[in-house]
């Protein structure tokens, strides 16, 4: 079993489909991860679930490789790019509509919009046309939420070294939105300048390098036994009933998770930007997102909120006994987590207190422990603004969990 799942590290995530890096995302697991454990755990016309998909790295992979994949997430972020990911367009289909919009394309007002967002784009042809975008895109349409995806991939990042860009923004980080007060005085202090960016020209050269595959990199990039799959924009344990209800008992045969850890990371905060384009409220994404920021609405105190993040997972564990196959396998993904002074190795912890509450209705195979301390591949939060890199979750466990 250990060597199995640790087979993914001799693994690059730069041979893999370039969709996965369509937009990025925090604590996001590499693609090798679900890989390997998919190719081991399952197999093709098999259902793989991830209740809390993130960008849809695991879902994606399983469609991919010609399982049935199934993603959830509460962030309206992620599950944007998960359903982009889980029901792909061709490619053909996609450039048409793209081309429609942009034959359609007049001048829209902008004076409406905030100066925070103001500020980042240049306003005579880029952030006019992002708006016209954010209008006429729909949400209900399967053409439309891949080009709004990619969209928010491109939103934001870094010029290159001779200014040129492939974002429609000044300068900045990609991964992540630091506050806008942040922003603002760092585009003063460092003089930037809106790049003049043709949001369709840029959407067009991004699509075309998502849908791109090297032949040396077949097995890793190829799309021949795609198949469709299914998101849900829900809580996990509520997604559990609607996996249920759409696949029926027993119709997962792998799950491959990661449950957002306590008091670690602020998904709307972080992503404002990109909430803006999807209209979405930042505030209410973290407060909708976050299970310790549920704790935190509750007025626990710290010492009570892994008493109730672990009721929660116990919860969700038991709920997965109804849609796993007999002899399917749970993996899920916890990273040690600092809460004051303290490191607290959430997956043992977890699962200790799951013991105490009561019976786990899966069986506990083994926790595996991943250090990513220093493996610059797994890396979780990129180098913010040119500064040191931000504090990351130095070692992940792997609770691998069976049906019996």
């Amino acid at each position: 079993m250990n060597t199995l799942v640790y087979d993914y590290k001799s693994i690059s995530g730069r041979v893999f489909s370039k969709m996965h890096q369509m937009t990025t995302y925090l604590a996001m697991f590499p693609p090798t991860l679900p890989y390997v454990i998919i190719k081991n755990f399952s197999k093709e016309g098999d259902i793989v679930y991830d209740p809390f998909c993130g960008r849809g790295t695991a879902t994606f992979e399983a469609c991919r490789l010609g399982r049935i994949g199934i993603g959830n997430d509460l962030n309206p972020l992620a599950y944007i790019l998960s359903k982009a990911k889980s029901d792909l367009p061709r490619k053909e289909s996609i450039m048409k509509r793209i081309f429609e919009l942009e034959n359609n394309y007049t001048n829209i007002d902008i004076t409406h919009i905030p100066d925070e967002i103001k500020m980042l784009f240049d306003n005579e042809t880029t952030l006019p046309q992002l708006e016209y975008l954010k209008k006429n895109l729909q949400k209900s349409d399967k053409i439309d939420i891949f080009i709004l995806a990619v969209l928010t991939g491109i939103l934001h990042g870094k010029a290159k070294k001779d200014n040129s860009s492939i974002y429609c923004s000044v300068s900045m980080p990609n991964t992540f939105s630091m506050s806008p007060n942040y922003v603002k005085n760092f585009i003063e202090k460092h003089n930037l300048q809106p790049p003049k960016q043709n949001v369709f020209a840029l959407l067009k050269d991004r699509i075309d390098k998502l849908f791109t595959i090297k032949e040396k990199y077949i097995e890793y990039q190829s799309l021949d036994k795609y198949k469709q799959g299914e998101v849900f924009n829900t809580d996990a344990i509520e997604a559990t009933k609607l996996v249920k209800r759409k696949f029926g008992n027993n119709s997962v045969q792998l799950i491959i998770t990661s449950p957002p850890y306590l008091k670690v990371i602020n998904y709307g905060k972080y992503n404002w930007i990109r909430l803006w384009l999807l209209n979405e409220n930042t505030e209410q994404v973290d407060n909708r997102v976050t299970l310790y920021q549920r704790l935190q609405n509750q007025n626990l105190k710290d010492n009570m909120n892994l008493q109730e993040y672990s009721k929660y997972m116990f919860k969700l564990f038991n709920s997965w006994e109804y849609i796993l196959r007999k002899g399917g396998y749970a993996f899920v993904v916890m990273g040690d987590v600092k809460i004051g002074s303290k490191v607290i190795n959430l997956a043992n912890e977890t699962w200790n207190n799951i013991q105490k509450i009561g019976n786990c209705n899966l069986k506990l195979v083994d926790i595996l422990e991943d250090n990513i301390e220093n493996d610059d591949k797994q890396k979780k939060v990129t180098k913010i603004w040119g500064s040191k890199r931000g504090n990351a979750t130095r070692i992940d466990r792997i609770i691998i969990l069976k049906k019996e």
